[in-house]
């Protein structure tokens, strides 16, 4: 079994946030189009209390960044961040919390910081991540998130530790980088450790397939081209919207095609995954189920990022229903 460990991608490290990472909003499209591709999806999430001893305020002359005992740890003195049930707590927007198998806290405890996913920084206290995993039959993690050169590293290294394979899927991270070359270092660390570096490619492939019912007059116009592009849309078809789900693409052929015209077929495409990255998905019921909105006007670009032709999977008549 193998599981996706979402590291930390809450308001508060999102750049604008208290302890903003740069380019930390980047990532969530990535670790959503990553999520399908695992057994499990776990997310951990900083959740300090309002007294917490990483805060800058208990700490008169000392400033965000020194360094100071906590405890008889060192600990960064940082802004105040990620308090529990606030908004700067929260996931990310947009990202797929609904695909979460499990979410585990950490930095609850006022004195004692917690980076790793796993263990409080004087491991005195586990989280339970370890153990859920195990009962699992989990064997291999891929770590993703923030920030790189703190919780997503400690994270990876306890991981190593703890007797998981351990990927880190590098360009689904970023860092803070308050030391410069404390990324590279960092990625260096968990190289040494036996962690396996990658990036998001690697898992995903470089294309997405995708499904869309069509009717009789479009399924003509495919077959005029070849079934190697998709025809312009009409006025009153604004939006081209393919689904991620081969299952609800038939399911909206039934209720929808075969009514209004007798027939439909069910189509299959591949696209370029980085054309893709740009355009919103809806979630358009269960887990497993999104739909694409791409703008009609940027239906040549699609059809230029085409790998392959359109395919026809499935025929549909009223009696088929």
């Amino acid at each position: 079994m193998r599981a996706l460990l979402v590291i930390d991608i809450q308001n508060d490290f999102l750049p604008g946030g208290a302890l903003g990472v740069p380019g930390g909003d980047a990532i969530v499209p990535i670790v959503n189009e990553l999520m399908p591709f695992y057994d499990f999806v776990v997310a951990t999430r900083d959740w300090h209390p309002e007294n917490h001893g990483s805060f800058a305020i208990p700490h008169e002359g000392s400033s965000v960044g020194d360094a100071i005992d906590l405890n008889g740890l060192e600990q960064i003195v940082w802004p105040v961040h990620a308090v529990a049930g606030t908004a700067g707590a929260a996931f990310a927007p947009g990202l797929r919390g609904d695909r979460f198998d499990g979410v585990f806290e950490k930095g609850t405890d006022p004195g004692i910081d917690s980076y790793s996913g796993f263990f409080d920084n004087g491991h005195r206290h586990d989280t339970g991540l370890a153990g859920w995993l195990r009962e699992r039959k989990v064997e291999e993690v891929h770590v993703v998130g923030l920030a790189t050169d703190f919780c997503v590293k400690f994270t990876a290294l306890e991981a190593v530790a703890e007797g998981f394979r351990t990927v880190l899927i590098e360009d689904a991270t970023r860092g803070v980088n308050r030391v410069s070359g404390d990324v590279t270092r960092a990625l260096d660390e968990m190289r040494s450790a036996g962690v396996e570096i990658v990036r998001s490619d690697e898992i995903l492939g470089d294309t997405v397939t995708l499904y869309r019912p069509v009717g009789p007059e479009e399924f003509r116009l495919l077959e005029k081209a070849g079934f190697a592009a998709w025809p312009p849309r009409l006025p009153e078809q604004p939006i081209f919207y393919p689904v991620t789900n081969e299952a609800y693409a038939v399911q909206i052929a039934v209720e929808w095609n075969l009514p209004a015209s007798g027939s439909a077929w069910v189509t299959r495409f591949r696209v370029r995954r980085g054309f893709l990255r740009s355009y919103p998905r809806r979630i358009v019921g269960g887990r497993e189920h999104e739909e694409l909105w791409i703008p009609a006007e940027d239906l040549e670009a699609l059809n230029q990022n085409l790998d392959g032709p359109i395919e026809v999977v499935r025929e549909l008549k009223p009696s088929l229903k």
